[in-house]
């Protein structure tokens, strides 16, 4: 909607999560082809603001329609975090990339090196919800990435990192028992940089 006045703004704090599903390629007896889906989600921190035009305070659902016909044609609206703190998490995106080896599951000095070698596959945005905020940001691939399988080993390998856009540190967290208070803590307004 044109005259909508948004009421939420990034903090600049991301949460990175990946998660590997093995896919079906052409093998034989664990020899031949194959593929990984790296399933991706970011979160962004975000803080609840006070809306204010002409210098009163405007309640974005309450607006009226002088003040959303303002907006329309470019009144300056001033956003500040909002006095009660509150913050919220919100996923940005979440797609998947699949990635190949053309012929794998053998350890032979005979092969070329193409054929050994990982390949990214086109349709990166393909059911993608939103557009990846950082692309070039992943964990899969890292040698400093845990990928953990939760529920004794019969989950699906997960990875997850805190993500500073601002500094541009990326703090790798255990997904299934850091994760959560991490989350919480970020919220809580505790251990934002």
């Amino acid at each position: 909607m044109a005259g909508s006045i948004e009421n939420y703004a990034g903090a600049g704090v991301f949460i990175i999560v990946e998660r590997l599903y093995s896919r079906d390629a052409l093998n034989w007896h664990g020899v031949g082809a194959s593929m990984v889906q790296i399933h991706k989600m970011v979160y962004q921190l975000y803080h609840k603001q006070d809306v204010y035009l002409e210098g009163r305070k405007i309640e974005p659902d309450s607006a009226s329609v002088w003040q959303r016909l303002k907006i329309l044609f470019g009144a300056d609206l001033v956003q500040k975090n909002a006095a009660d703190n509150s913050t919220c998490f919100s996923l940005d995106y979440a797609g998947s990339r699949f990635v190949t080896t053309p012929f794998s599951g053998i350890d032979l000095k005979k092969i070329p090196d193409f054929l050994t070698r990982e390949y990214t596959l086109p349709g990166r945005n393909v059911l993608a919800f939103g557009s990846d905020p950082f692309p070039h940001v992943g964990l899969y691939g890292r040698s400093d990435a845990r990928f953990v399988m939760a529920e004794g080993g019969k989950g699906d390998p997960t990875a997850a990192a805190k993500y500073d856009a601002k500094s541009k540190q990326l703090v790798m967290v255990d997904p299934g028992q850091e994760l959560p208070q991490l989350m919480q803590r970020l919220k809580n307004r505790r251990e934002i940089q």
